[in-house]
């Protein structure tokens, strides 16, 4: 991959007319934004100079779930206006700008490609969000997602009760409820993506995939599971419940059984046959 690497890249020009010739970037590039091939090429072109062809480390580009913790003393609502607040474009935040503008080798890429540093990251996010997108081919899926999950936040919106004086079992629901946050700021990113792009990175796609993070080469979605909807019961220790590691068990008891059963014996041969 890394030897055709050259000739696949003026592949992409052939189409892109004369614009390589051309500055291609004024103003910091989004998302929403429909992608030229020769900026897709310039992505290319930057991001093989740089140590180990990848990107440089950046945060999460999509919404986290909120983790908010026990003793917080805003209100439910309080809290999730904060969030959303939050939420933007965190590869172009102050702290990551001031990072990057410190790598020595991604300057001097930069500014050998005539790009400032906001430039080439709203490049970066316009592409890596175009990837993620080609992740649902059909966008029935994400709308459902953005139109269940502004009902859920709208009930947390509703909520004045301080959070720190909820009960343990009240601050986990709402928490897991909070996830819907997240869920429906990465659904509104992925269909504000014009088809365009993902058509682009669909037809070179072999090509892109190398160059592109682990995160937005998978579902964006995925990683956020419901506990209670998908085990039925949630599989996780609340604060002053106990922990399985101060279980103290010992085979000497009468009442131990060591092995396994002959129902469980049978379920690892079935999975080892598929």
């Amino acid at each position: 991959m890394r030897l055709i690497l050259p000739t696949l890249i003026f592949g992409l020009l052939a189409f892109a007319g004369c614009a390589e010739e051309e500055r291609l970037f004024h103003e910091v590039k989004h998302p929403r934004e429909i992608l030229k091939a020769a900026e897709v090429n310039q992505y290319l072109k930057i991001v093989n100079e740089l140590p180990h062809k990848q990107l440089p480390p950046l945060p999460p580009l999509f919404s986290q779930v909120p983790r908010w913790d026990a003793d917080r003393e805003l209100s439910v609502q309080g809290l999730v206006n904060e969030e959303r607040k939050r939420s933007g474009r965190q590869w172009l935040s102050e702290s990551v700008l001031v990072e990057l503008k410190a790598d020595r080798w991604l300057q001097k890429v930069l500014e050998n490609n005539d790009l400032s540093t906001e430039q080439f990251l709203g490049l970066a996010e316009t592409i890596c969000t175009a990837a993620a997108r080609t992740r649902f081919p059909e966008v029935d899926e994400l709308r459902r997602t953005v139109h269940h999950g502004q009902a859920e936040i709208s009930d947390l919106q509703q909520r004045e009760e301080v959070f720190s004086a909820l009960p343990p079992e009240d601050q986990y629901e709402v928490l897991r409820q909070a996830a819907w946050l997240a869920r429906v700021d990465r659904a509104q990113d992925l269909l504000a993506v014009p088809d365009e792009n993902v058509a682009l990175l669909e037809r070179h796609w072999d090509v892109i995939e190398p160059f592109l993070p682990q995160e937005v080469k998978q579902d964006p979605l995925a990683d956020i599971v419901d506990v209670l909807q998908e085990f039925g019961i949630p599989f996780e220790e609340l604060p002053g419940t106990g922990s399985d590691a101060d279980l103290v068990w010992s085979p000497d008891e009468g009442d131990a059984i060591v092995g396994h059963s002959a129902r469980s014996k049978a379920i690892e041969i079935n999975e080892v046959s598929y």
